[in-house]
């Protein structure tokens, strides 16, 4: 690790004890909302406490976090350059939620009738759960990039990211070996695959017990398993009985996509870390795993996009999203030049005129990132978004040649990850999927600005 990682990155601004303890449970509280970031969604923290609507644990919490960046911290003044186009780069972003939301509101009634159990009658309940609650989600990266810049605050940050993950592997797996019949579930291919009515077993146990379905929480490790394995290889060899539960999690899942894209993103870090020994033991360790146990994903994985001959489908290759989600929406939506141009407004897929011809499979997101934010904000702003994201990608790829730290790079497979997921899931503005994704890029940001403040200082 490079000198420059190891500077404590800290302004001298907290003078007092009584600042410094103000200072600490603010942190609590930022640690606290980390590690509930994957259990938010599990039934009884779902409750409205004492009968308040809203009034849930996780909103409560994230109430206590926005406090503390409103109130004690000036979350848009900047301290050097690259935080300050962080900031201006993060407004942006914020409007075009803000917008998306707001142009969502007069949708309340028709994504009711459409979706009765995700979406609520009332404006007022729709404003909380639909339009506050995903704001949430972004308060990680300012309380990130400005609270937390030391190396040390980052690797905290890190810790407790890995032990909620061990406890949701934990807990998923137990689950799972006290109700075995999941894994005998069926794994259709076409559009069976998104049918909720296919992989009942799995869906079921997840819902009941987590709150989300499997490729949510398969999401979820998709975008922290690398930071499993940099703990591995880094720091100490105890942490390879949690990132061996958490594989085995993600097996027990039966979800394809993220057992491929937690297998390329761990992949990337060892290749970027030179372990290619570590690559090559992992690859045949996984060989002789799904020969030892061709259990439903692995034979789902064999046969995924082959139909009865020997062509390969690109409609069965992406399981029905093709043929029965994308083309259709992508011809309403360019035949409409003020869809076109605007979008729908958040969850926009859900307004299309073509819900009730059975052309189009009744699904709340588009199933590809990119898809369903053109579909909610237009061409315009989709254009912008591709255009931030190859500059991003470039950007980090550079910056990180320059750093050459393992916690980077790990967080950079994990932004990889994610990447690949958006092809078939994912969203750009917050959801549960992407949750991890904001504190994971103020997390970079803020190792660059160590060296940048290094540079500065020598």
């Amino acid at each position: 690790m490079s000198a420059s990682l190891s500077h404590s990155g800290r302004a001298p601004y907290l003078a007092s004890p009584h600042l410094v303890a103000h200072a600490r449970t603010g942190t609590f509280f930022f640690l606290l909302f980390i590690f509930m970031l994957p259990f938010q969604a599990v039934p009884f923290l779902t409750d409205n406490l004492f009968g308040i609507q809203g009034f849930k644990a996780f909103n409560l919490l994230s109430a206590i976090l926005l406090a503390y960046l409103v109130f004690d911290t000036a979350p848009l003044h900047a301290t050097d350059k690259i935080e300050r186009t962080s900031i201006r780069i993060f407004l942006l972003y914020f409007v075009t939620l803000a917008i998306a939301l707001v142009r969502s509101i007069p949708n309340a009634p028709l994504l009711h009738s459409r979706f009765p159990d995700g979406f609520s009658a009332s404006y007022f309940d729709f404003v909380l759960s639909a339009c506050i609650v995903p704001t949430f989600y972004v308060l990680p990266f300012l309380f990130t990039l400005k609270r937390m810049r030391s190396f040390q605050e980052l690797e905290r940050i890190t810790t407790v990211i890995c032990v909620s993950i061990l406890s949701l592997s934990i807990a998923f797996v137990a689950l799972v070996l006290m109700n075995p019949s999941v894994l005998l579930s069926g794994h259709p291919t076409g559009m069976a695959a998104l049918d909720p009515g296919s992989r009942d077993d799995m869906a079921e146990l997840c819902e009941t017990y987590f709150g989300n379905h499997y490729n949510l929480i398969g999401t979820v490790y998709i975008c922290t398993v690398p930071l499993l394995l940099y703990r591995a290889l880094t720091r100490s060899a105890l942490w390879i009985a949690p990132l061996c539960l958490a594989l085995l999690a993600v097996l027990f899942l039966e979800s394809r996509s993220a057992l491929l894209t937690v297998a390329a993103s761990c992949s990337l870090f060892l290749i970027l870390r030179r372990r290619f020994v570590i690559l090559v033991l992992g690859a045949a360790a996984a060989g002789i795993s799904s020969l030892l146990w061709i259990g439903p994903t692995i034979q789902a994985l064999l046969s995924i996009g082959f139909g009865s001959g020997s062509d390969v489908s690109a409609d069965a290759l992406f399981t029905g999203r093709v043929g029965y989600i994308w083309v259709p929406l992508l011809t309403e939506w360019t035949s409409d030049t003020s869809l076109f141009l605007f979008g729908a407004g958040r969850h926009g897929i859900v307004t299309s005129q073509l819900w009730d011809t059975g052309t189009l499979i009744h699904a709340i997101d588009a199933h590809n990132a990119i898809i369903n934010f053109f579909l909610d904000s237009g061409m315009i702003l989709t254009g912008a978004l591709l255009i931030l994201l190859l500059v991003g990608t470039v950007t980090a790829w550079r910056v990180g040649r320059r750093l050459n730290s393992d916690l980077y790079w790990a967080l950079f497979a994990c932004l990889f990850g994610l990447g690949i997921s958006m092809a078939t899931e994912g969203n750009i503005l917050p959801t549960f999927e992407n949750m991890y994704a904001f504190p994971i890029i103020a997390m970079m940001i803020n190792l660059a600005r160590l060296r940048y403040l290094d540079a500065y200082t020598s």
